[in-house]
Protein backbone atom coordinates (compact mmCIF):
# COMPACT_ATOMS: atom_id res chain seq x y z
CA UNK A 1 0.00 0.00 0.00
CA UNK A 2 2.61 2.38 0.66
CA UNK A 3 4.05 1.97 -2.89
CA UNK A 4 0.75 2.92 -4.20
CA UNK A 5 0.58 5.73 -2.15
CA UNK A 6 3.95 7.13 -2.86
CA UNK A 7 3.23 6.88 -6.93
CA UNK A 8 -0.20 8.80 -6.25
CA UNK A 9 1.68 11.64 -4.76
CA UNK A 10 4.19 11.86 -6.70
CA UNK A 11 1.80 12.01 -9.60
CA UNK A 12 -0.20 14.29 -7.75
CA UNK A 13 2.63 17.14 -7.47
CA UNK A 14 3.56 16.66 -11.02
CA UNK A 15 -0.06 18.00 -11.32
CA UNK A 16 0.39 20.78 -8.72
CA UNK A 17 3.90 22.07 -10.07
CA UNK A 18 2.26 22.21 -13.93
CA UNK A 19 4.07 19.19 -15.42
CA UNK A 20 1.51 17.16 -16.53
CA UNK A 21 -2.31 18.37 -17.01
CA UNK A 22 -5.01 16.98 -15.58
CA UNK A 23 -6.07 14.57 -18.38
CA UNK A 24 -2.49 13.31 -17.91
CA UNK A 25 -2.93 13.15 -14.57
CA UNK A 26 -6.27 11.19 -14.60
CA UNK A 27 -4.65 8.31 -17.40
CA UNK A 28 -1.84 7.73 -15.19
CA UNK A 29 -3.58 7.55 -12.14
CA UNK A 30 -6.22 5.18 -12.95
CA UNK A 31 -2.89 2.72 -14.63
CA UNK A 32 -1.29 3.03 -11.72
CA UNK A 33 -4.48 2.14 -9.87
CA UNK A 34 -4.92 -0.62 -12.41
CA UNK A 35 -1.56 -2.02 -12.16
CA UNK A 36 -1.38 -2.25 -8.37
CA UNK A 37 -4.92 -3.94 -8.33
CA UNK A 38 -3.42 -6.80 -11.00
CA UNK A 39 -0.27 -7.42 -9.19
CA UNK A 40 0.30 -8.61 -5.92
CA UNK A 41 2.42 -6.34 -4.06
CA UNK A 42 3.54 -9.61 -1.27
CA UNK A 43 6.57 -11.12 -3.00
CA UNK A 44 6.89 -14.77 -2.68
CA UNK A 45 9.93 -15.94 -0.27
CA UNK A 46 12.99 -17.10 -1.54
CA UNK A 47 13.88 -20.55 -1.31
CA UNK A 48 16.89 -20.17 1.28
CA UNK A 49 14.00 -17.92 3.09
CA UNK A 50 11.69 -20.82 3.19
CA UNK A 51 14.23 -23.35 4.21
CA UNK A 52 15.53 -21.18 7.30
CA UNK A 53 11.39 -21.21 8.43
CA UNK A 54 11.43 -24.57 8.19
CA UNK A 55 14.68 -25.07 10.33
CA UNK A 56 13.05 -23.28 12.82
CA UNK A 57 9.61 -24.62 12.86
CA UNK A 58 11.95 -28.15 13.16
CA UNK A 59 13.71 -26.68 16.01
CA UNK A 60 11.17 -25.85 17.77
CA UNK A 61 9.48 -29.12 17.30
CA UNK A 62 12.44 -30.71 18.66
CA UNK A 63 13.01 -28.85 21.70
CA UNK A 64 9.16 -28.88 23.20
CA UNK A 65 8.99 -32.79 21.79
CA UNK A 66 12.52 -34.19 22.70
CA UNK A 67 14.66 -32.38 24.66
CA UNK A 68 12.20 -30.87 26.86
CA UNK A 69 10.81 -33.99 28.61
CA UNK A 70 14.61 -35.47 29.05
CA UNK A 71 15.58 -31.88 30.99
CA UNK A 72 12.49 -32.34 32.82
CA UNK A 73 13.05 -36.15 33.72
CA UNK A 74 16.85 -34.89 34.67
CA UNK A 75 14.97 -32.04 36.78
CA UNK A 76 12.96 -34.36 38.99
CA UNK A 77 15.59 -37.16 39.38
CA UNK A 78 18.29 -33.69 40.52
CA UNK A 79 15.69 -32.63 43.16
CA UNK A 80 13.58 -36.08 44.09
Amino acid sequence: MGDLHQRLTELRRCLDDGLINQNGYDSARDEVINFWITNPTVPERSFWQKLYDKAVDLKNWFMEDIIRPIIERINRFRIG
